[in-house]
């Protein structure tokens, strides 16, 4: 066994492909890390609450002891069963950015509760989000966006044109350097999100909260969004199908693809030794 004590991971494109099943390799490496007495985490853009029920639904035997929600900004920690809201947005914030985004015709969705909301009707991502049992409404007034804890806007976006939002955020993101910025989460999607975003920050809450120094973590992701994460860590691995910015700040990069199996791969080799 390494001195590694936790193993904390991204889900979609780390430990599976896509919204595809996750590969076997990957849910027996899970299983045998719990058996070896060391602890489990997940860390992605969805809710704490969504994390959960995806970890049910896989029937692992037991609970993930960290979930790292809304790219960092909530996070549950198993241990002591307790969730914590980390970072929010304030309601001039969110009217702001609503401004912007309608003022470009960007189409935008965001989580509230239990439920998604879309601006607009917008058949292949309410489709997506059938297919993960989470409610749909579509938005009927401005106010609709002000309900419940705001943690980000997920932008619907041709990856054609991800240079231009860019280009176009940089005013807005000027006058606000510290409230909010805008992060590539996908290789097909944007987020504007909380300025300190991060799944750094919950992952060092947690470890310091249960006295786990940061290089006995094992972090694995292949995008934007798992960098700082990635670089906390002691062991930081990126998906050999990541992102390049990952891979070459990542410590290590797994020998197989996420949908061969690459993170249940590199615990066997690298994490249990077997």
């Amino acid at each position: 066994m390494s001195e590694i004590k936790l193993v904390v991971a991204d889900i979609d494109n780390t430990l599976r492909a896509a919204l595809r099943g996750m590969p076997r390799i990957n849910k027996k490496a899970i299983r045998d890390l719990h058996d070896g007495n060391i602890m489990f985490g997940l860390a992605s853009g969805r809710t704490v609450e969504q994390l959960a029920d995806i970890a049910r639904g896989w029937k692992l035997g037991f609970e993930p002891e960290l979930i790292i929600g809304v790219n960092g900004s909530s996070m549950y920690d198993g241990l002591t069963q307790k969730k914590e809201d980390l970072l929010t947005f304030e309601k001039e914030w969110i009217l702001e950015v609503m401004d912007f985004l309608d003022a470009h015709n960007y189409d935008y969705h965001v989580y509230i509760d239990d439920y998604t909301l879309f601006k607009r009707e917008d058949v292949q991502y309410q489709k997506l989000f059938k297919n993960i049992e989470r409610d749909i409404r579509i938005a009927q007034s401005r106010e609709d966006f002000l309900q419940g804890s705001f943690f980000k806007f997920l932008l619907t976006i041709d990856p054609s044109k991800f240079d231009q939002l860019v280009r176009d955020f940089q005013p807005l993101q000027k006058r606000h350097p510290n409230d909010f910025k805008l992060l590539k989460t996908t290789k097909f999607s944007y987020e504007v999100v909380h300025a300190r975003t991060s799944k750094a920050l919950p992952l060092e809450h947690f470890c310091a909260e249960h006295g786990i120094d940061l290089k006995e973590v094992a972090a694995f992701g292949d995008a934007e969004n798992d960098n700082e994460m990635i670089k906390a860590a002691g062991m930081g691995v990126c998906l050999k199908d990541g992102e390049e910015e990952t891979r070459k700040l990542a410590d290590y990069i797994t020998d197989l693809t996420c949908g061969r199996g690459g993170f249940g791969d590199f615990v066997y080799k690298h994490i249990l030794n077997e």
